[in-house]
This record gives structure tokens, C-alpha cells and sequence, in this order.
């Protein structure tokens, strides 16, 4: 999923019900009928969506049973993700602050369990 299109700002996340897995090609077609070629849609993967969908649903598990170093580390990347949202006006820095936070991402992967359904929880 590594493309260029999702480090923009503008990005919005929809959940739609009722429709095949290929609906994506169609829902794309009427994205650049309506916004042009600037507009990009994707389908994500069956592990990410199952993620969405359990937070949409609220489907949290209780901060009882997450660690602490968890909690802290989700803390930390929710930081950094939002001085990157602030300092957006400054490409160079918030390429760098972008960088920490994946680091900080990647440590929070290793240090959180992983739920019932083999996805790392939030927190």
C-alpha cells in the first residue's frame, strides 16, 4: 500500500456496506467522473479493514489489559502524528517528524499483543 497518494492531507476513510470486493473499479470511475484524476480511491487489505471495522463498531479492548510501554507508545505516535498535521506548512521538518513517528509505530507493533483475530490492538 506504499503509495505516494497517502501522505496527502486530504485523505477521508468511508465504510460501505452491501457492495462486492470489485466495487472499487466502479467507485473509481465515478470519483474521476466527478473530482477528475486528482481524486484516488483503493480497496484496502481484509487485515486493515477488519481493524476499521472493530473500531468503528467500538470494539475496544479495556485499557485494564493493555501495557503500559502499549499505552504509552500509542500516546507518543498520536503526538507525533499530530505536530506532523501542524507543521505540514514545513515539508523538510515534517518529513523528520514523520520518520520518528514510524519508528515510534514500529515499536509500539512490537510491544502491543496482537487481539483474537491476529491484529495488533490500539493502545
Amino acid at each position: 500500500m506504499a503509495h505516494d497518494w497517502l501522505e496527502r492531507d486530504d485523505l477521508s476513510v468511508f465504510v460501505v456496506a452491501g457492495v462486492p470486493k470489485g466495487f472499487n473499479r466502479k467507485l473509481q470511475e465515478t470519483i474521476t467522473e466527478e473530482h477528475g484524476e486528482k481524486a484516488v480511491s483503493m480497496r484496502v487489505n481484509d487485515e486493515l479493514s477488519a481493524w476499521v471495522l472493530s473500531k468503528v463498531r467500538g470494539e475496544y479492548r479495556p485499557s485494564s489489559k493493555r501495557s503500559t510501554a502499549s499505552k504509552a507508545l500509542w500516546r507518543a505516535f498520536r503526538a507525533l502524528a499530530a505536530a506532523r498535521y501542524h507543521l505540514r506548512d514545513d515539508p523538510e521538518f515534517s518529513e523528520e517528524v514523520r520518520a520518528l513517528r514510524d519508528q515510534v509505530e514500529g515499536y509500539w507493533s512490537r510491544v502491543t499483543p496482537l487481539n483474537r483475530n491476529g491484529e495488533l490492538e490500539e493502545g
